[in-house]
């Protein structure tokens, strides 16, 4: 499937880039997607120059902050710096908090509640990054989660919403979930558990615990600007996913019995995959990547006919004719054609041939055709060729083909 997607997508005339992707609460394996890369896209492909590493943000993977741990003098220095409790009246926000006590995102903890089924748990996030729910997901062995409504968070941390912190929590709830990234943090600022305050000097791993049977330290935050993988540096662009596939292997099958006979008669689980392509999504794609001006320059595989004859005199009658015969015999030689023979001046034809995208026109004028030519055009060319009428019919066939060899290539 994988390797049919890729042909698809080229035959479709587009330039797709593969990515890993995570599967979801459905589980599975070797998930990837296919994503054309486009600025106005709602995805974000996070990938290494060297195209040694790509995925989508849901699944992009960064290494964890260097840490070489703190010097015995630095250490004792940080471990005797005690908490300080803060007032901070209906500040609530990171931004909000950083302007009131004069300090950074990046040295905020952001303490999350979330429920888990049926359990509670919370997970910590530096202030400067954004937790990543597929991430926390997968950190959670692919259980369900959603935030935790304010009458929960309020009962677990004593506070309003705004003003949770880590410390004490652990024993709280079932999972203490925290990001690589805060567990590295010499130092920081977060909420105090208490409405309208804050706490500076809170230290991980002495004011909230970094291993424990319910401590997980993972990464579960998105991936930014400076982050890596694997020591390169990230990148990032917008596209647009146009397919997905992975493996679910026998997680279903067995459950529900569905099994088949092998050639011994024996019964064993099906193999299933999870396989989805976007049809609309394969159009929005071509219209993004190829445009100008006029409108759509669509591949010509997927265009909505590969041929159109602009008939510019209607008022002709060999004018008319001649259209007519052009458009009958490619329809005979198998291609897809549209007539337009509307009652409009040439520049509306032309204009709308153009908008629309189909990647060959043939226009037959009075004037060329007086002289046994018409005209015939690539969209993506900026002007016409006159060739004898005689000839159209084999040269824009020849044409077409061209144009579906490149994509079958």
């Amino acid at each position: 499937m994988y390797e049919t997607y890729k042909r698809i997508f080229k035959r479709c005339g587009l330039d797709y880039v593969i990515v890993e992707a995570e599967s979801g609460e459905m589980g599975g394996t070797g998930s990837h997607q296919f994503t054309i890369p486009c600025p106005s896209g709602e995805d974000v492909i996070v990938y290494t120059e060297d195209g040694s590493y790509a995925a989508n943000i849901e699944k992009a993977a960064v290494d964890a902050p260097s840490w070489h741990g703190l010097g015995a003098n630095e250490n004792t220095a940080t471990m005797a710096v005690l908490p300080e409790l803060i007032h901070t009246p209906n500040v609530g926000s990171i931004d909000a908090v950083c302007a009131f006590l004069k300090t950074q995102p990046a040295d905020m903890i952001k303490t999350l509640i979330f429920f888990a089924d049926k359990d509670v748990i919370v997970a910590l996030v530096r202030g400067d990054h954004e937790i990543n729910p597929e991430k926390l997901t997968q950190a959670l062995g692919g259980k369900h989660n959603e935030l935790a409504t304010p009458e929960t968070i309020e009962k677990i941390t004593g506070a309003k919403v705004g003003f949770a912190g880590p410390m004490g929590l652990a024993d709280k709830v079932s999972k203490l979930i925290i990001d690589h990234a805060v567990a590295a943090m010499h130092i920081g600022v977060t909420g105090a558990n208490k409405t309208d305050y804050h706490v500076k000097n809170i230290v991980p791993g002495r004011d909230f615990p970094l291993t424990g049977d319910n401590v997980i330290v993972a990464d579960i935050r998105n991936a930014i600007e400076g982050d890596t993988n694997n020591g390169k540096k990230l990148l990032f662009k917008h596209g647009i996913e146009v397919g997905q596939v992975f493996k679910l292997g026998t997680k279903y099958s067995s459950k529900l019995s569905c099994n088949f006979l092998d050639d011994s008669g024996k019964e064993n689980p099906c193999l299933m995959g999870c396989y989805g392509i976007g049809i609309n999504r394969i159009v929005a794609s071509a219209i993004e990547a190829a445009n100008d001006d006029n409108g759509i320059i669509f591949p010509i595989s997927i265009a909505p006919f590969e041929v159109i004859i602009v008939s510019v005199n209607q008022d002709d009658a060999e004018v008319v004719k001649a259209a007519d015969k052009i458009y009958g015999e490619l329809k005979n030689k198998g291609i897809e054609v549209l007539l337009d023979d509307r009652d409009e001046r040439a520049g509306v034809k032309f204009k709308d041939a153009d908008l629309i995208g189909i990647p060959v026109r043939i226009t037959v004028g009075k004037k060329a055709l007086a002289t046994g030519n018409v005209e015939l055009k690539l969209r993506t060319e900026p002007k016409p060729t006159l060739i004898p009428v005689d000839t159209v019919i084999a040269k824009t066939v020849e044409m077409v083909d061209t144009l579906k060899s490149r994509l079958n290539a």
